[in-house]
C-alpha cells in the first residue's frame, strides 16, 4: 500500500474510513432493530399458538378458539389458519397466495394478506394432517421501514457530516501551519535569517511548535551570524597586512638595486596579489550570500548582460588561442543585479578559459525555456567527471587536475551565490565533450 503524503490524502482517507464505519455501523442498528422486532413477534405468535393448543389439538375446540381469537381486539392484527391435510381452509381470517414453511419465517407482500408489508410466520403441524399458520405484521405503519431507515440514515448521517467539518478544520488549521512553516523555510533558504513563524496561541499544540521551529532558527541565525563574522573579520584583518606587504613588494620592485632579486620579488608579488584576490572574493560571497543585494534589483535583458559581459573578456580566450562564440540571444526578462550578473558571466567564462587547452571552444548563450531564462557557458575541454561536480561548487573545491593550475577554487561557489540570490538554480552538465554550466534564472512577471 502505498503511504499517503499529503495532507488531502490523509483527510480523504480518513473520512472515507469514517463514512465506510458510519454505513456498517447504521447497517448494523437497522439489522438489529429489525432482529428485536423479529424476536418481539415470535415470542406474541408463540404465546398465541399455545394458547390455542392449551387443550389439545382438538379440530373443533380449535376452530372455535380461532374464532374467539379473531373477535378479541388485542389479537386483531395477527392472523390465523387452520387447515386440514388437503389444505382446504378450516378456519382463520386470513386466506394467504401462498404455504408457509413450517416452523418461523419471515414473510412480505408477496403472501397477498391485505395490509401486510413485512411480518413473520408461524406453522405448526397437527394431528391428523391439520396445519395451524399464525401471522403477524411487524410493520404496523406502511412504509414504517423505508421511514426507520430514513431515521437512521438521517441520524448518522449527521455525525458524519459533523464528522466532515471537523476533518475539514483541522486539515485547514494543520495546512495553515505547515504553509507558515514552509513560508519561513523558504525565506530563510532566500537568505532571510530573519525570518520567523508566526505563533498563534502560545498555549497550543501549533503554539510550542512554531515557538520551538523560532527557537532553533534563532539558534541557526546566532552561529551562521558567528561564522559570517568569523570570516568576515579574519578576511579584513588579514587583507590590510597583505595589502601593506603587497605594496612593500612593488616598491621593491621599482627599486633599481633590486634587480639581482627581481625574479623571486616579482614571483612573490603574483602571489600576494593571487592572495589578496582570494580574500576579495570570500567578502564577496559572504555578502552576496546575505541576500541584502535584492534590494539593488532592477529589470533588466539577460542577454544583453550576458553579451556585453562576454565581449568584455573575449580578449582573454583569444591570448589563448581559443574560440569564444556568442550566442544565440534571446530576450529574456528578469529582476536582478547587473554588477553580480556581469560577475557571473566574468567568472564562468574565466573558469572556462583557465581550464581548457588552446584550441578549445566556448559558446555563450541565453535562451528561454517555460517560465526560466537559461544562460549556458559551454566548452569542448575535458569537462568535470560526475562523481567529482559537487567537490566543485564547494569553497576552495578545486579538483586534483587543477591544483597545479591558477584559481584558488572560489569562482564556482560564487556564481552559486549569485544565482542563489537570483533565486535561480545551477548545473553542471556533461557536453560531451567538455563541461556545460546552465543558470536557470525566473523570468520577470
Amino acid at each position: 500500500m502505498a503511504p499517503l503524503r499529503s495532507l488531502r490524502a490523509i483527510a480523504f482517507a480518513f473520512l472515507t474510513a469514517i463514512a465506510l464505519a458510519t454505513v456498517l455501523t447504521c447497517l448494523a442498528v437497522y439489522l438489529a432493530l429489525l432482529a428485536t422486532i423479529d424476536r418481539q413477534i415470535d415470542k406474541r405468535l408463540h404465546g398465541e399458538a399455545a394458547e390455542l393448543l392449551a387443550d389439545g389439538p382438538d379440530q373443533t375446540l380449535l376452530m372455535q378458539r380461532i374464532m374467539e381469537e379473531t373477535r378479541r381486539r388485542d389479537s386483531g392484527d395477527i392472523g390465523f389458519l387452520l387447515t386440514d391435510r388437503n389444505g382446504r381452509h378450516l378456519a382463520g381470517n386470513m386466506t394467504p397466495a401462498h404455504g408457509f414453511p413450517p416452523g418461523l419465517s419471515t414473510i412480505d407482500q408477496s403472501a397477498g394478506i391485505p395490509g401486510l408489508t413485512r411480518g413473520r410466520a408461524l406453522v405448526h403441524a397437527l394431528p391428523e394432517g391439520m396445519t395451524l399458520a399464525l401471522a403477524a405484521e411487524s410493520e404496523p405503519i406502511d412504509d414504517h421501514d423505508a421511514q426507520r431507515l430514513l431515521i437512521l440514515a438521517s441520524g448518522f448521517g449527521a455525525i458524519l457530516l459533523l464528522v466532515g467539518l471537523g476533518i475539514f478544520a483541522l486539515s485547514l488549521a494543520i495546512r495553515r501551519n505547515i504553509e507558515a512553516v514552509r513560508s519561513a523555510a523558504e525565506a530563510i533558504v532566500d537568505g532571510d535569517l530573519r525570518a520567523r513563524v508566526p505563533v498563534e496561541g502560545a498555549g497550543t499544540a501549533f503554539g510550542r511548535q512554531a515557538q520551538a521551529f523560532n527557537h532553533m532558527l534563532d539558534r541557526i541565525e546566532a552561529l551562521m551570524t558567528s561564522l559570517s563574522q568569523i570570516s568576515n573579520d579574519v578576511a579584513h584583518d588579514l587583507r590590510t597586512p597583505l595589502a601593506r606587504l603587497h605594496g612593500q613588494l612593488s616598491r621593491l620592485a621599482a627599486e633599481p638595486t633590486a634587480d639581482a632579486l627581481r625574479p623571486q620579488v616579482e614571483e612573490a608579488l603574483a602571489q600576494s596579489e593571487e592572495i589578496l584576490a582570494m580574500f576579495a572574493a570570500i567578502l564577496r560571497i559572504t555578502e552576496v550570500e546575505g541576500g541584502d543585494r535584492r534590494a539593488m534589483f532592477r529589470r533588466l535583458d539577460l542577454s544583453g548582460v550576458a553579451q556585453n559581459a562576454a565581449e568584455a573578456i573575449e580578449a582573454l580566450a583569444d591570448d589563448k588561442a581559443q574560440a569564444l562564440r556568442l550566442g544565440p540571444w534571446e530576450a529574456a526578462p528578469i529582476d536582478g543585479d547587473e554588477r553580480l550578473l556581469t560577475q557571473l558571466v566574468v567568472n564562468l567564462v574565466e573558469n572556462a578559459v583557465n581550464h581548457t587547452p588552446a584550441g578549445s571552444t566556448i559558446t555563450v548563450s541565453v535562451a528561454r525555456d517555460g517560465d526560466a531564462a537559461v544562460l549556458t557557458v559551454a566548452d569542448n575541454g575535458p569537462g568535470i567527471a560526475p562523481d567529482e561536480q559537487a567537490r566543485a561548487l564547494l569553497r576552495f573545491g578545486r579538483l586534483e587536475a587543477s591544483r597545479n593550475r591558477p584559481g584558488h577554487g572560489l569562482g564556482l561557489p560564487l556564481v552559486q551565490a549569485i544565482t542563489a540570490l537570483h533565486r535561480g538554480t545551477l548545473e553542471l552538465a556533461n557536453a560531451a565533450p567538455g563541461l556545460a554550466v546552465r543558470i536557470r534564472l525566473p523570468l520577470a512577471h
